[in-house]
């Protein structure tokens, strides 16, 4: 494994990222279908025990919106990245490993005006990039839980219907 890489492409990879934790937290499903590869592995099975392989933009973006997930309009969520591992395969893929803080808070309704509920996530999420037609893409998410604050599953679980303890 090498971990020499070109500025150009680690400010590409990094902007990625940016945009990948932007479109989440703005919920804007283009931007993140933008930065998408073509297929996807979605693994959510630290989180709510669900992997999704090979998956276009369009079915990522549509588990996001489900309502267990980012999809509520009264949810609010802030994904901040910290440290980060980078390793580059021989044959070009490039895997991240970001550390990551991420804020959720629930509303009771689209006004916004009064808190319901709220969780603070705290982990590591892995992406894996690649280059399709010259331009690096993502293709790999992995979320990891290590633990959280409040009651995150209550957040992301709008209608109480999943919880778990941390």
């Amino acid at each position: 494994m090498s971990t020499d890489i070109s500025l150009s492409d680690y400010l590409e990879i990094r902007n990625i990222a940016f945009e990948w934790a932007e479109s989440y937290d703005s919920k804007d499903w283009d931007r993140l279908k933008n930065i998408l590869a073509p297929k996807s592995r979605l693994d959510l099975r630290s989180l709510m025990g669900e992997l999704h392989e090979d998956i276009t933009p369009d079915e990522y973006a549509a588990i996001l919106l489900g309502p267990r997930l980012l999809g509520p309009k009264r949810l609010k969520s802030q994904h901040l990245f910290g440290g980060a591992k980078w390793e580059q395969q021989r044959d070009g893929p490039i895997t991240v490993t970001h550390q990551i803080h991420v804020l959720y808070q629930l509303y009771t309704d689209e006004s916004l005006s009064e808190v319901a509920n709220k969780g603070h996530a705290h982990g590591t999420v892995q992406h894996g990039y690649r280059k399709i037609d010259g331009a690096w893409k993502l293709d790999i998410v992995v979320p990891k839980l290590n633990w959280f604050e409040h009651d995150l599953f209550g957040t992301l679980s709008p209608t109480g219907d999943e919880k778990k303890s941390g």
